[in-house]
């Protein structure tokens, strides 16, 4: 099952994350959206976390999936995946949306997480990529200049094209950490901690480089419920599992077919251009990723 039905499950809900954010941060600023949809998802993870003690508590239920190695350390590392991965990975997404970058452009910013992965591993860790790795890596970076070159003309401050590198540079981290703690947490605990951190983060940015403003209508509502259920309650339990059960490169190829996902998306719902140059960069960048991925997928 998770073979087919969780890659092709997270691929759209993940995609569905920049629309959704898209159209919740004409309502908000994007700290406060964020403060307020980790409060309601900490809520529901505790809440279930906690009925799940009592059920094993009444019924004295072993079951191995609630073994852990509660080390401190364990459950440090658990909070900073949190950090990276929901923190500043949708901190900055949100921050760049919200100061005008497209939620496709953003989409596939972030999406080149493969890239940098493979790049890093370069000069980090001495690895040598085949010739088709680095054609990956040329055309991938050529397409989101391709993508790139006429948001450039929009007058969009700088930081906006900034802030989603800094959640590639996150969500690569948070994956690789992620990957590295394994089960030593089990996937409930490991969702009410890194809630807990995600929500103590955006509320101290609120209250120090934010001025908070919600405007509860309709649409703003709708996001943010589709953004705790589906994103935070969905797309993000599912990527878990994926890393948990996957080498990093298998879980972390399916980046290559977020950005076509989001363009298609952002253009149907938020009638976002999609024009000849768009398509062709989008294009690229997803060819660029899979020839990167497409080795260590073969030896997985």
């Amino acid at each position: 099952m998770t073979n087919y039905f969780f890659p092709l499950i997270f691929v759209l809900l993940w995609s569905s994350a920049f629309v959704s954010a898209k159209i919740g941060l004409e309502y908000a600023t994007p700290f406060a959206f964020l403060a307020l949809r980790f409060i309601v998802v900490l809520f529901i993870f505790l809440s279930a976390y906690l009925l799940a003690l009592c059920w094993r508590s009444v019924f004295k239920i072993e079951n191995n999936n609630f073994a852990e190695v509660q080390t401190k350390g364990s459950l440090i590392l658990t909070a900073i995946v949190g950090l990276l991965l929901q923190g500043f990975y949708l901190g900055s997404c949100f921050y760049a949306i919200w100061l005008g970058v497209g939620a496709a452009l953003t989409g596939l910013i972030v999406s080149m997480q493969p890239l940098l992965t493979t790049v890093s591993a370069i000069f980090f860790l001495g690895e040598r990529p085949k010739l088709l790795q680095w054609i990956g890596i040329f055309i991938g970076f050529l397409g989101v200049v391709v993508v790139l070159s006429p948001s450039l003309q929009i007058d969009t401050p700088i930081i906006g094209y900034i802030a989603p590198c800094i959640g590639l540079i996150s969500i690569t981290l948070g994956t690789l950490i992620q990957k590295r703690i394994g089960n030593r947490v089990s996937l409930l605990k490991s969702n009410v901690i890194q809630s807990a951190a995600v929500s103590l983060l955006f509320l101290i940015l609120i209250f120090t480089v934010e001025k908070p403003q919600v405007n509860f209508q309709f649409e703003f509502v709708a996001a943010l419920i589709w953004q705790v259920l589906a994103v935070s309650s969905g797309a993000y339990i599912i990527l878990l599992i994926l890393i948990k059960k996957n080498s990093v490169a298998a879980t972390t190829s399916l980046m290559f077919l977020v950005p076509p996902v989001i363009a298609i998306l952002a253009f149907l719902i938020l009638n976002e251009p999609l024009t000849p140059t768009i398509l062709t960069g989008f294009l690229m960048a997803s060819i660029g990723v899979f020839l990167v991925t497409k080795r260590d997928n073969q030896n997985n």
